[in-house]
């Protein structure tokens, strides 16, 4: 169930067509997915994958870091060091 949260919410926050609103509801999803999931590590993985790719414009580039400073200071210590 949440690998199915997980990508859901990730797709959502990947389209270049969702708004500012959209965004920030995704954000706040995944933060709770986070603060419930024990390996956040595939979550990670994902949003390095979306920094990384030219689906995403620079402001939801810069969304997508804040949201991995938000994930590392809340579950920094569970995250694999290779992250």
């Amino acid at each position: 169930m949440q690998a199915q949260l997980q990508t859901t919410f990730l797709k959502a926050f990947g389209d270049p067509q969702s708004s500012l609103q959209v965004r920030k509801i995704v954000i706040e999803c995944l933060l709770l997915l986070v603060s419930t999931t024990p390996r956040v590590d595939p979550i990670v993985k994902e949003l390095i994958s979306l920094l990384d790719s030219d689906k995403i414009d620079g402001e939801q580039k810069m969304e997508v870091s804040e949201m991995l400073a938000l994930i590392i200071r809340t579950k920094g210590k569970s995250i694999q060091q290779a992250m």
